[in-house]
């Protein structure tokens, strides 16, 4: 299941995307595009709590500037959770 993560911006010097988002994500979801091909993961979230941005590090660095003003997508679902782990320390 995908939730809409917002509009890409910008692309940053250093070849990162610059997504204005809807909500802040979790940090290191992957992000994809409208065809769930995976685009790359959440670096950082920053600005207005409202509508924050997100720099997002792409997996493939060619064609960038092609992805500017594209709706981009978060993956929902819990695979960051723990589960039931025995006799580990945190």
């Amino acid at each position: 299941m995908m939730k809409l993560l917002g509009v890409i911006q910008d692309i940053g010097f250093d070849g990162r995307l610059i997504v204005r988002g809807t909500f802040a994500p979790g940090s290191h979801d992957r992000v994809l595009d409208n065809r769930s091909k995976p685009l790359g993961y959440v670096r950082r979230v920053f600005g207005p709590v409202d509508s924050p941005y997100i720099m997002v590090d792409p997996a493939v660095k060619s064609n960038l500037l092609a992805a500017v003003g594209k709706q981009v997508y978060v993956e929902e679902g819990g695979h960051y959770a723990k589960g039931k782990r025995r006799d580990r320390r945190n």
